[in-house]
């Protein structure tokens, strides 16, 4: 409940800065508070996940990237996400699964046509309508560094499509981000997990833009190796339709999970259709 409210208070905060213009001066810093995410909401069609104890319903996701401040290319972001499970049972209409968050500061370093970033990653699994088990919630803490087009990233991508970049046709955006897993005796670094490293990232293929229309396509990745050596993997496949585009983008979707051999918050198997805003 108390990171509930926090994060509640943090993107309440934040949501501020969406109405303010960046405060520049004559020097090369400058504070921005200049905030862009995503909110989707989607619900499962099929498919039955490996692990879980409740069966599939629906899923809301928000993310609020909050940028702070910057120095010449290099700028200060904080990121915040939730994601939501809400079970499908037959006796219950609804039933509130789990709860996934994730807090991330992050320095990022823009190029022409790319970004570098560098992060600490913190992630936490909390059940909801119901007890957690014994030894408690799951969660984890990792130095991230990362790599990507900038068609791969939603604020990007939204300048993008609004000037009509023909960057935008046919052709590809990825992204690679490289994690180390903290390990120790302090309480705050991690909680029912054996991962020591991973990499995920993104794969987004445009197809092109239509008038105020078009479709991509997004391939989400995850491998995670563990203390024991064993490697576990995720793919999920999505497809955007555009359906309107202003300032900010909306969309309706699709996506399938191909894989998911991960035993949080598994998805596998389970194909979604929802709605999605790009701000």
């Amino acid at each position: 409940m108390r990171i509930t409210m926090l994060l509640l208070l943090l993107i309440c905060i934040v949501s501020k800065g969406l109405a303010s213009d960046s405060v520049k001066s004559n020097s090369d810093f400058n504070m921005h508070f200049r905030t862009n995410g995503l909110f989707s909401i989607g619900a499962h069609l099929y498919g039955k996940p490996k692990y879980g104890d409740l069966g599939p319903g629906y899923r809301s996701d928000i993310m609020i990237n909050s940028t702070l401040v910057s120095y010449k290319e290099l700028a200060f972001d904080f990121l915040m996400a939730a994601s939501t499970s809400i079970a499908r049972l037959p006796k219950t209409p609804i039933k509130m699964d789990k709860i996934r968050y994730i807090i991330t500061p992050t320095l990022r370093y823009s190029l022409t046509k790319s970004v570098f970033t560098g992060s600490l990653y913190h992630q936490c699994i909390h059940t909801l309508s119901r007890e957690e088990k014994e030894d408690g919630s799951t969660w984890w803490n990792a130095i991230q560094v990362g790599w990507g087009t900038k068609g791969a990233y939603s604020n990007y991508f939204i300048q993008k499509y609004n000037n009509r970049d023909f960057s935008l046709r046919n052709s590809f955006d990825v992204t690679i981000n490289a994690g180390y897993y903290l390990h120790g005796k302090a309480a705050l670094i991690g909680n029912n997990h054996d991962y020591v490293s991973d990499l995920s990232g993104l794969i987004r293929y445009h197809f092109g833009i239509f008038r105020n229309r078009t479709i991509f396509i997004d391939t989400q990745y995850h491998l995670w190796y563990d203390r024991s050596k064993n490697t576990t993997l995720k793919i999920l496949a999505e497809v955007n339709y555009v359906i309107l585009a202003f300032e900010n983008i909306a969309t309706v979707y699709f996506s399938h999970c191909i894989i998911d051999q991960n035993r949080y918050d598994n998805e596998y198997s389970l194909g979604s259709l929802g709605v999605k805003i790009l701000f």
